[in-house]
């Protein structure tokens, strides 16, 4: 957005209006202050309120408008860090926008609400509604792909989008048949529309993942979101904020078709939202085109009406500890990766040290399986060593060993899932 763009010279009618807007100090009176200024200078002016996102609206006025110029004298910028980079908007601002050939005035309640206040002569009623719709529109959907919602809000997330991109079906270590279903459950609902909807049945689906900690659920979620890639892929974080729930479902059928996923959820569930989340799972309100996928680490703490109601969780996958030949094939990717495999010395025997840490490695999840790898690399790197040869794979037996007593002695399967590189950290709450 161009903030330097033309300014009135004089003080104006629209300077006033704002003037008692800011006035109104109470963030509740903001609003109502503004659109009296607004009704008594301009009666015969129609108007849209648009609860957005300014720095979506400026980017709507960017790309989807022929024209926008500032009608104040006199700029007024914000500056702060966005998606760790430096950024600016105007703090107080009222723009002229053309949009179809129609112009029409913009200006933003000064507080936290985030309401835009679009204006044009009664004569142009319907196309301040078409405008005030397509702009409410543009600032529902992320400017990349993912929304996360946390502390009450939703806001784009540039830190999901590139952790998705780097996970498919391929990398995910579990049983042919179980990722074979869960391919089918995700991809079948989404490539079979037409013919679920013609016989009958609501074109939604949920799916929910339980196994203990470090088994592959946040890799699952991820592969998901990769399997499709048009798609807008909305994660929940958290139930905080006033009423939360509700907010989190409106905006996912907004955007639906859409994926909308809840990672551990067992901890937002309680007694207070519970009946609340089951009306939106399942209630009057339509989930169309909403693909649901939620985890838990605990599924002895979900409800039942979760668990046992297929309309909600259609489809629920146990992801257990892996198997040898799990656990050997997840050994085999992690030597593979191109950052690893380049430091390996010539004649490195991989197969061999995949078969004997696969073997030793019976009750590890592959959280744990990889920090063997991780914590055997980084001794290696502390000694100075430029190449990994023998002293690796004896460094990664070592460990083996040392995570197996660790295991044995707390006796407590949830601690594999506390030990984790840097990769794997967003994961995506933790």
């Amino acid at each position: 957005m161009n903030l330097q763009s033309p300014h009135p010279t004089e003080r104006t009618w629209r300077d006033d209006a704002l003037d008692e807007s800011a006035r109104g100090f109470n963030y509740e009176n903001h609003r109502e202050a503004l659109m009296v200024a607004i009704r008594r200078a301009r009666p015969l002016w129609c108007s849209a309120l648009v609860n957005v996102d300014m720095h979506r609206a400026l980017e709507f006025f960017q790309t989807q408008c022929q024209s926008v110029r500032s009608l104040l004298p006199a700029s007024h910028t914000e500056l702060e860090t966005r998606f760790s980079q430096k950024s600016e908007r105007p703090f107080c601002c009222w723009f002229e926008v053309e949009w179809q050939n129609l112009k029409f005035e913009v200006t933003f309640v000064a507080s936290w609400m985030g309401t835009a206040v679009c204006l044009s002569p009664d004569a142009q009623t319907e196309a301040l509604h078409n405008f005030a719709w397509a702009l409410q529109d543009f600032c529902s959907r992320p400017s990349g792909r993912s929304l996360a919602f946390s502390n009450g809000s939703w806001a784009d997330s540039a830190q999901i989008d590139e952790e998705i991109g780097r996970v498919t079906w391929s990398d995910i270590t579990l049983p042919d048949a179980v990722t074979n279903d869960l391919r089918d459950a995700v991809e079948g609902f989404f490539a079979h529309r037409e013919a679920i909807q013609e016989m009958g049945f609501a074109w939604k689906r949920g799916i929910l993942l339980i196994g203990p900690p470090g088994t592959g659920k946040t890799m699952v979620c991820k592969a998901v979101a990769a399997a499709m890639p048009d798609l807008p892929f909305l994660y929940v974080s958290d139930f905080n904020g006033h009423n939360p729930i509700p907010m989190i479902f409106e905006r996912a059928r907004a955007l639906a078709p859409c994926i909308l996923a809840f990672e551990d959820i067992d901890g937002f569930l309680h007694e207070g939202n519970r009946t609340v989340f089951l009306n939106e799972m399942d209630g009057f309100a339509s989930n169309e085109g909403m693909l649901i996928i939620a985890s838990s680490n605990h599924p002895g703490k979900i409800d039942e009406a979760l668990l046992k109601r297929p309309s909600r969780f259609d489809r629920v996958f146990h992801l257990g500890l892996p198997e040898l030949p799990e656990r050997r094939a997840f050994c085999e990717k992690i030597l593979s990766r191109p950052s690893l495999a380049r430091k390996l010395a010539p004649g490195f025997d991989v197969s061999g040290l995949c078969d004997q840490v696969a073997h030793k490695s019976d009750g590890f999840t592959p959280a744990y399986l990889k920090e063997a790898f991780v914590s055997a690399a980084l001794s290696c790197a502390q000694k100075g060593a430029t190449v990994l040869d023998e002293n690796f794979a004896q460094a990664v037996l070592e460990q083996i060993t040392e995570l197996k007593a660790h295991l044995k002695k707390t006796k407590n399967p949830d601690a594999m899932a506390e030990m984790r590189s840097n990769e794997d950290t967003i994961g995506f709450r933790r």
